[in-house]
């Protein structure tokens, strides 16, 4: 998600974005259903890989800078963090990147219906926020700051230091401490 839309993305690094998540997503529920099924697991680990290539040719977001602090001062498990918060930043990215995510949603295996109240412009949108809502509930993972034990009253000074983080200099949308107060509480 973050590579596909990040500011310094480039032709080859959409190319492993778009097929990491053709493939993880696609893949992610099965080997929770099947967990021998080898194709999946295969398919899951070439997705890591095109994910790794697309991180290393195009940079992260908004995401990472949130997330990272969640590990480093709560000991969340880097890609819970990262769960627990991707929904909500392609919500807070809409408006800057919306045609992007759609592209993505066309690609995913399931396309879940937006919630009630949504404008046609955000559609897409809401229903690829929501599908990555599923796959953490699948893999049981908590999906609010809230639910993970993170204190509402330190949502202020997580948002001074995410702003901080070099990674959100990538953010489609400008990212600075507003940002990502708005998004821990939305989050939270």
């Amino acid at each position: 998600m973050e590579t596909y839309v990040s500011t310094s993305r480039t032709p080859f690094s959409e190319l492993f974005s778009r097929e990491a998540w053709r493939l993880l997503e696609a893949n992610y529920e099965t080997l929770f259903r099947e967990p021998k099924n080898l194709q999946a697991r295969a398919a899951m680990q070439l997705g890591a890989c095109y994910a790794g290539i697309a991180i290393e040719n195009s940079m992260l977001g908004a995401t990472h800078a949130c997330a990272n602090l969640l590990t480093a001062r709560y000991g969340a498990v880097h890609g819970v963090a990262l769960a627990m918060l991707l929904p909500t930043v392609v919500r807070w990215n809409a408006n800057v990147v919306a045609e992007r995510y759609a592209n993505l949603l066309e690609l995913a295996s399931r396309r879940p219906e937006a919630k009630q109240g949504a404008t046609a412009g955000y559609e897409a949108v809401e229903a690829l926020a929501r599908r990555l809502e599923q796959l953490a509930a699948a893999g049981g993972l908590k999906t609010s700051l809230s639910s993970s034990g993170i204190p509402h009253d330190d949502l202020r000074s997580l948002a001074d230091e995410a702003a901080g983080q070099w990674t959100g200099r990538f953010n489609p949308r400008p990212f600075d401490v507003n940002g990502a107060f708005e998004i821990y509480q939305a989050a939270w």
